[in-house]
């Protein structure tokens, strides 16, 4: 099978979202991600609506393609084994706060010294230093931090927070980003680096247009609900029968009057030129809205897309499912549960036409503990039932999975 990771063995201490995006990345490019979790799991295992094997939505979302491996890491033993799979390992992705590893003694210094070419990559809250190192983090608090609820909302409205974990995806998308950069450089000269990702950084990063407008003007952008922020006519607007969104750019406006029948508004003065629809977007509305309540949002997207301009419905998620570029894309596909149940899977957004793809579900807690513990470390029957019957290592019993 063509995959570019094919060979790389990954350890995964990710929970939650970043880091285990990472991992799962990783693994849907061919790795063999091996997911340690503590005797309690994953906390994002129950996070969100669960179907009938158990676990939630997010974890379901970002821990495809890996190996489940459960570890009490309160005991040396098992401290132990995760430092042998370590030292075999080619990258370890982990999210705890900073020092936490550290002090297990399965932080970056100490793996590196028994395994120089491992790439580390480490993801945390709001870095590996600062007066905030030492604070919990989450996209729930982030996204007011990291300044993205104070663009979002309504004009005069409250700030308001967007219904992803948004830090967390770009973060993980980061990390996996720096893992392989680090790889890269690996296969140059021989050494392993570290990788350091986190979510203010992300996130920061990630309002790189309406930031640098900041730091270019010194004037904060303000709340424009579905407004673009740097275009009139914009947004979001009500038809007959729905809504739809459209962006009117600069030289297409001529040609939009004249296309929905409004040609008057290209000689008021209010609306001559970008600048000056900006400032008078609410008057511009106004008498946009009174036309567009005319015909449904299919026709008035039809319309506007036979002039080219940028417009599309809003698709809720059953509209958005079944919408036939997001069919015809493939990016919704289905793996079966460790109990025999469907599980869908969103495709991996990257297409590499001359690769390959698979995906495995997420593993049940522990569910490859024995595998691992015996394939990797040649531990036999004897050695693993006594980790076992210590709980320095936690097994589920095996099941048959099926990969698509």
């Amino acid at each position: 099978m063509n995959q570019p990771l094919r060979g790389l063995r990954v350890l995964d201490f990710g929970q939650g979202v970043a880091g285990p995006y990472c991992g799962q990345l990783l693994g849907d490019h061919g790795a063999d991600v091996i997911k340690i979790e503590p005797p309690r799991g994953d906390w994002s295992r129950t996070m969100g609506a669960a179907n009938d094997t158990g676990l939630g939505g997010t974890f379901i979302s970002v821990n495809r393609n890996k190996r489940g491996l459960c570890l009490d890491l309160k005991q040396a033993e098992a401290i132990e084994i995760a430092r042998h799979l370590a030292n075999r390992a080619d990258v370890v992705v982990e999210s705890f706060r900073p020092g936490v590893l550290d002090r297990l003694g399965l932080g970056y210094e100490a793996l590196s010294k028994a395994n120089p070419g491992l790439v580390y990559c480490t993801v945390t809250g709001f870095g590996e230093s600062g007066p905030n190192v030492d604070l919990p983090a989450g996209d729930s608090i982030m996204q007011a931090y990291g300044g993205l609820m104070s663009i979002v909302g309504e004009r005069d409205g409250q700030p308001l927070r967007i219904g992803n974990v948004v830090s967390d995806m770009v973060a993980g998308t980061n990390a996996f980003s720096g893992c392989v950069l680090a790889l890269l450089m690996r296969t140059r000269d021989g050494k392993g680096r570290k990788v350091g990702v986190s979510l203010l950084d992300s996130i920061v990063a990630f309002q790189g247009p309406p930031l640098t407008e900041y730091l270019l003007t010194g004037e904060a952008p303000q709340r424009l609900g579905n407004q673009h922020p740097l275009i009139a006519p914009s947004g979001a607007m009500k038809a007959s029968d729905g809504s739809f969104s459209f962006t009117v750019l600069d030289h297409q406006w001529p040609a939009f009057c004249d296309g929905i029948g409004v040609t008057p508004l290209k000689a008021d003065p209010r609306f001559a030129d970008s600048a000056s629809r900006q400032r008078n977007r609410d008057a511009l509305d106004k008498a946009l809205s009174q036309v567009f309540e005319t015909r449904t949002a299919a026709e008035w997207v039809s319309m506007l897309q036979a002039l080219d301009i940028l417009c599309a419905p809003i698709n809720e998620y059953p509209a958005l499912v079944s919408d036939p570029q997001v069919v015809h894309n493939g990016l919704i596909e289905t793996t079966t549960s460790t109990k025999g149940s469907s599980l869908p899977m969103l495709r991996n957004p990257v297409r590499l036409h001359d690769g390959a793809t698979t995906y495995a579900p997420p593993p049940a807690l522990g569910e490859h503990t024995r595998d691992i513990l015996a394939d990797e470390l040649d531990y036999d029957t004897l050695t693993i039932d006594a980790l076992l019957a210590r709980r320095v290592a936690l097994a589920s019993p095996r099941t048959v999975t099926q990969a698509v």
